[in-house]
């Protein structure tokens, strides 16, 4: 069986902010489970200084502006991320932008020599189609992101006739009370999920594996060009959530993510910073060569509602095609 520990990026739908959301997760057989934690955990320890990651999370938005961002304030996070930014800002004063992109380096190339693939769908908030969606654009959004994740992945679980299980961070206290004690038909009804994520990934999930009961009178909120290959019969029937400050690889998910959105925002703005093009130029060829060798898979949308697999980060064309 595969373990696949997912996170997500680029969820806020405020003005302004990055255009695209990316979905993806670590895909570990159950086997390398317990080695690959324990080098993991001794690599961010080299490299970051987190001796200890269930004691200070590695949360990658507030380490990359730590890092990145002179003067940054953690009094600027919201109130109940301020003791976490705080005692990171601690740890990491001796942490150089040299010592992220090591790290970065580091963490890519030795997930590709363990054969665990990553696995990324990419979708562009700003898209004609999200516009068009029956329930809203940032449902849209949310719904075709997951949708193409699970379906890239149970592709690869059908060529290894292997079953798979996801595993989140659970964000179920963000969803209001009244609406997280319905039944679970009622919970991801269209009046319920409105943009609240972990509703909108289980009614995706629960589409796709409705054919094995078909009790779910629902409109697909992600609906696929082709219907039968949009199936998926290799995924274990719920998601595992979990606290993600237990789990270094739901962490390490999370930090990679963080990075090739930073990638992709890297060729959209005209003017980035000079440390972030550092890094984007050093790990360029870590992550084409994570690509080539398809450790590093993508999904995208086209106008059809399809799904295109394996189109590069760094392809001239991709902000065009998501």
């Amino acid at each position: 069986m595969y373990l696949i520990y997912t996170d997500e990026t680029g969820t806020n739908f405020s003005p302004n902010v990055s255009p695209f959301l990316l979905y993806g997760g670590l895909v570990v057989h159950e086997s390398k489970v317990n080695n690959l934690e324990l080098q993991l955990q001794m690599m961010i320890a080299r490299f970051l200084k987190l001796d200890d990651i269930k004691k200070v999370e590695l949360h990658t938005s507030e380490i990359f502006q730590i890092i990145f961002i002179e003067n940054f304030e953690c009094k600027k996070r919201k109130s109940k991320d301020q003791k976490n930014c705080e005692s990171l800002q601690e740890i990491l004063k001796e942490v150089t932008v040299d010592d992220f992109i090591a790290f970065t380096d580091e963490l890519i190339q030795f997930l590709n020599k363990m054969d665990v693939p990553l696995m990324v769908s990419v979708i562009n908030k700003e898209d004609e189609i999200h516009k068009k969606h029956h329930v809203d654009k940032e449902t849209s959004a949310l719904a075709y992101g997951f949708k193409m994740f699970i379906n890239m992945l149970d592709r690869f679980l059908a060529s290894k006739n292997e079953k798979g299980l996801l595993i989140a961070d659970d964000f179920s206290n963000q969803i209001p009370s009244k609406i997280r004690s319905l039944p679970l038909y009622e919970r991801i009804a269209d009046k319920n999920i409105g943009k609240q994520k972990e509703l909108v990934f289980l009614r995706v999930l629960y589409e796709s594996l409705d054919w094995k009961s078909n009790s779910y009178n629902f409109t697909c909120i992600a609906p696929m060009k082709y219907e039968f290959e949009s199936k998926n019969m290799f995924l274990i029937d719920n998601i595992n959530y979990t606290n993600s400050k237990d789990s270094v690889l739901n962490q390490v998910s999370d930090f990679i993510l963080y990075i090739l959105r930073k990638v992709l925002e890297s060729k959209e703005s005209e003017t980035p910073y000079e440390s972030v093009k550092q890094l984007v130029n050093s790990i360029k060829s870590s992550v084409l060569f994570s690509e080539e060798k398809n450790k590093i898979m993508t999904g995208m949308l086209n106008g059809e509602i399809d799904v295109i697999f394996g189109r590069s980060f760094y392809d001239k064309d991709m902000r065009k095609r998501v």
